[in-house]
């Protein structure tokens, strides 16, 4: 409440003030722990919320929408620090919803906390001048804030990126992401970052939590020009949630050539499989695996992805598939994404697909890595849109997936002041697909291919990229696509980047 007044987020008004339209919002108190990179909880945090679910759309609210950085991105600035040498920071910004401003059309009025109400205006309600947690527009507010503001000190935004922001000053560098109130700063020199914290505390008030070391519940360690990413400690909790701490480890996330299928639907539902599942958590099993997929695991992308296809049909082979994954995990715990090394950045791709993976549907699962020297950046696995009817037109969908994702991570080096270098590279394993991307061959058999995924050529011929022939054994997106056995895996395992922890006897992040 004292963080309330002192940032002037309300004032209080008698209830009949509150226009008829509006409605005035009830609030409650959430409590939270906040943890450190170990999993300790490190203090404990108290909000007032709105329950902004009783806003309506169009009266107390237009737009709701906010940009939060990429992942791809956030690798790829840590990328760019550790190969270059240049200074990390990271800072928080405290109670960030509560600096956005709201407009004239978007004021709320909101119930004081019972227990807390202002002595002799007990009845009277609160009128927010600013955004607080809960409410619907809160994150859209904070950023636009946030955004004029960093406008104003001579930073601009990357174009392709809206949450990564770069400035040039003839005393150096600092490009920085931000995610809500969450800010990765890295400079050259280590001034810059200095001068760059300096002006945040000037508008706001802010963690300064130093070098970064902890995340997005991503740990991040540094070595030299290299640095590491895991989540060890995240693991670690699901392990335990999920009754897994004795579990047996594998070396795999999934059995190779392991076939999951969706139950007949048309059929009913035996009784005690309902109430199997109801009690089991699988999507909060897969929800978890997920984000350690995204984050720093691309050995499990394609596992959690097929895994991703049965929530609404899951059925005990679909869970036991999940711990398996879970106990690959556990196993691995200390595996990291390892990026960085001591040459020039260098972008460079992976292509793949499995065709007609899916047994239920036909269609091909398409997968895709990118580096910048060492260890992948950027990488996915994903079921294709719709069913090609060959490999050559399964391969094709991949590289044209694979080639947008290219001309993204182009563009966002670019804005970064850090240009490719002529074409940027993506390999392929099929003659067929390499071929008709670059020329219009074998015209009768692909003349039914869609429009758009011939966008490729056009990037091949401005020279944004091209596509090179590479040995299925040796393409890195094969992990991504299809369930692999024991050799094969853990040899395209190593080539993603992902490392056990050099130190055994430090803490895990």
């Amino acid at each position: 409440m004292r963080s309330l007044q002192d940032l002037q987020v309300f004032v209080l008004v008698p209830r009949s003030a509150v226009p008829k339209e509006r409605r005035v919002l009830k609030g409650k108190l959430v409590c939270k722990r906040k943890r450190d990179d170990a999993g300790k909880v490190t203090r404990y945090k108290v909000r007032y919320v709105a329950k902004g679910y009783a806003q309506q759309p169009g009266i107390d609210f237009t737009k709701t929408t906010a940009p939060t950085a990429r992942l791809e991105s956030f690798r790829s600035i840590l990328h760019l620090a550790a190969s270059l040498n240049w200074d990390i920071q990271h800072f928080d910004i405290k109670t960030a919803f509560l600096h956005g401003v709201l407009p004239d059309d978007e004021t709320a009025y909101m119930e004081q906390p019972p227990g807390f109400e202002t002595s002799g205006k007990e009845t009277w309600v609160m009128r927010l001048m600013k955004s607080i947690y809960g409410m619907r527009q809160a994150s859209r507010r904070w950023n636009q804030t946030f955004h004029q503001a960093v406008l104003g000190w001579g930073f601009q935004r990357v174009p392709c990126e809206w949450c990564v922001y770069v400035r040039h000053t003839t005393t150096g560098t600092v490009i920085f992401a931000v995610h809500v109130d969450d800010i990765f700063s890295i400079a050259n020199p280590p001034e810059e970052n200095t001068r760059f914290r300096n002006l945040l505390r000037s508008q706001w008030d802010i963690s300064d939590l130093g070098p970064i070391k902890f995340a997005l519940g991503i740990g991040v360690e540094r070595n030299a020009n290299e640095i590491s990413l895991s989540q060890t400690s995240f693991i670690d909790r699901i392990v335990v949630q999920f009754g897994q701490t004795d579990a047996h480890s594998v070396d795999t996330p999934m059995v190779a050539g392991l076939q999951l299928r969706r139950p007949d639907k048309s059929a009913p539902t035996p009784p005690e499989i309902q109430t199997w599942s109801t009690r089991t958590p699988y999507r909060e099993l897969v929800g978890s695996l997920n984000y350690i997929a995204v984050a720093t695991r691309p050995d499990i992308a394609y596992a959690v992805g097929r895994l991703s296809s049965f929530l609404d049909c899951y059925r005990e082979e679909h869970w036991a598939a999940a711990i398996r994954v879970l106990r690959y995990l556990k196993s691995t715990r200390t595996l990291c994404l390892v990026l960085g090394g001591p040459r020039s950045p260098s972008l460079s791709g992976y292509s793949d697909a499995d065709y007609a993976n899916c047994k239920d549907t036909s269609q091909s699962v398409s997968g895709y890595c990118y580096s910048l020297g060492l260890g992948v950046i950027s990488w996915r696995s994903r079921k294709q849109r719709t069913v090609a009817d060959s490999t050559c037109y399964a391969e094709y969908t991949a590289l044209h997936e694979t080639s947008r994702e290219g001309i993204f991570l182009r563009q966002l080096l670019d804005s970064l002041a850090f240009p490719c270098r002529g074409s940027t590279p993506i390999h392929c394993d099929n003659d067929a697909a390499t071929r008709l991307a670059e020329d219009q061959v074998l015209h009768s058999e692909v003349k039914h291919i869609r429009v758009k995924l011939h966008t490729i050529r056009d990037y091949i011929a401005f020279g944004d990229v091209r596509v090179l022939r590479v040995r299925s054994e040796d393409n890195l997106a094969d992990i991504l696509t299809k369930p692999l056995g024991r050799v094969d895996f853990l040899r395209l395992r190593g080539y993603l980047g992902l490392r056990v922890r050099r130190s055994s006897d430090q803490e895990d992040c």
